[in-house]
C-alpha cells in the first residue's frame, strides 16, 4: 500500500495545535477592555453580536456599547517550535501506522489556486483572505520539505495532486481530510476522522450522522457539494432569493437510486434558484448575466477535483444533456 498526503491540512493542523490565540478589546472613547479567548466570549453569535461579556458589561454598568464600536487585537502566543514540529512528525508517522506502510507520496500547495481564476460569482477561497495564518505554519512547511522531501505544487491545488495521482493507480490511499476527497473514484483515509480506508467509487451514498450533520461519499457526495462549501467561499444561491444550504441538498438527494434521479434532482434545485436569467456584480466587480446552467456549472467547477493535470474542467450541464436531464421550473 502506498499513501498519498495533502500535506496542506496537516502543516495547518501542526501549526495551529502549537499556537494559544486570545484577543484584547477595548473601546476607543472610555477605555473600557476585555481579555477573553474568542470573539464569541466577548460578543455572542457573529450575527447578532448581542451576548457575551459585552452584554454583561452593558447590563451592569448602564452602557450600550455596540460590538462594532470596539477595537479587537488577535494575540497568537506560539509554543517552542521544537514542540510543533514533533506533532508534525507524529502526525505523519500515526498515519503511516495505521496504514502499515512506510511508502508515501506527498504534496503541499503553495500560492492562488486555479478556481480563483475560474470563479467568478464570489471569489474562490475569499473568505480566507484576512483569516490569522499560525504563526509557525512557514516553519512546519519548511520542515515538512526537508524531512519527508514533499512535493510544492503551484496552480493546481494539492487535493487535486493527490487525487491526480490516486487516480493513476487505484491502489493508493489518499491522506486527506478534506471532504472533497469522499467525492473522488479513490481509497481515502481521513487521519483525523475514525473511518478507516474508505472507497469512495461509484454511486455512494449520503446519511445523517448522530449529530444531524450530512456525510457520505462517492458520487453521490460529489453532487451534494454542489450546493457550497462556506469554507472554500462558493454558494449555490448566492444571488438567489432562496435559503438553500446543506440540509436543503440533503433532503434533495436522500432518496435518489442513480446518477441521472441525482442529477434531475440537482438540476429541478438549481432551477427554483434561478428560475429567469438575472444581471449580478460578481466579485472582481464585473457586471454580467447569469442563470441556473452558469451558476452550476461554476459549482462544480469549483468542488471537482481534478483526475489529470490538464483537459479535466468539465461542464456539469453537459453531462445532465447526455443523461436527458429535463428542464422543469426555469426559462430557457
Amino acid at each position: 500500500m502506498q499513501a498519498i498526503f495533502d500535506y496542506d491540512l496537516i502543516a495547518y493542523r501542526a501549526a495551529s495545535a502549537g499556537e494559544t490565540r486570545t484577543i484584547k478589546a477595548y473601546h476607543p472613547i472610555t477605555g473600557d477592555s476585555w481579555s477573553c479567548k474568542t470573539r464569541t466570549e466577548l460578543y455572542g453569535h457573529w450575527q447578532k453580536k448581542d451576548k457575551g461579556l459585552l452584554a454583561e458589561h452593558n447590563k451592569l454598568n448602564g452602557t450600550d456599547y455596540k460590538a462594532d464600536e470596539l477595537v479587537i487585537t488577535d494575540i497568537q502566543t506560539p509554543e517552542k517550535i521544537a514542540n510543533v514540529l514533533h506533532t508534525t512528525k507524529s502526525m505523519v508517522e500515526s498515519v503511516l501506522y495505521a496504514l502499515k506502510t512506510n511508502k508515501f507520496n506527498r504534496y503541499l500547495g503553495k500560492g492562488d489556486s486555479w478556481r480563483v481564476e475560474r470563479s467568478t460569482l464570489l471569489k474562490y477561497k475569499g473568505n480566507r483572505d484576512e483569516t490569522l495564518r499560525p504563526l509557525l505554519l512557514g516553519d512546519v512547511r519548511d520542515y515538512i520539505v526537508k524531512k519527508y522531501g514533499a512535493e510544492v505544487v503551484e496552480g493546481l491545488e494539492s487535493d487535486d495532486w493527490v487525487t491526480i495521482d490516486a487516480y493513476r493507480d487505484k491502489s493508493k490511499v489518499v491522506v486527506s481530510s478534506d471532504k472533497d476527497s469522499r467525492g473522488t473514484e479513490c481509497l481515502v483515509y481521513n487521519p483525523f476522522g475514525g473511518d478507516g480506508i474508505q472507497d469512495c467509487s461509484g454511486y455512494g451514498s449520503l446519511y445523517l450522522n448522530s449529530k444531524g450533520e450530512v456525510k457520505g461519499h462517492g458520487r453521490q457526495w460529489f453532487y451534494f457539494q454542489l450546493a457550497g462549501d462556506s469554507a472554500d467561499s462558493y454558494k449555490a444561491n448566492c444571488f438567489s432569493d432562496l435559503d438553500f444550504g446543506d440540509k436543503s441538498m440533503y433532503k434533495v438527494l436522500k432518496d435518489c437510486k442513480n446518477d441521472k434521479e441525482s442529477l434531475q434532482a440537482v438540476s429541478e434545485a438549481f432551477q427554483l434558484m434561478y428560475p429567469e436569467p438575472k444581471t449580478i456584480v460578481g466579485w472582481r466587480g464585473n457586471e454580467f448575466e447569469i442563470d441556473w446552467k452558469y451558476v452550476l456549472n461554476e459549482m462544480w467547477s469549483m468542488a471537482h477535483m481534478l483526475r489529470k493535470p490538464e483537459g479535466d474542467y468539465i461542464v456539469g450541464t453537459d453531462i445532465m444533456t447526455k443523461l436527458e436531464v429535463e428542464i422543469k421550473y426555469a426559462k430557457t
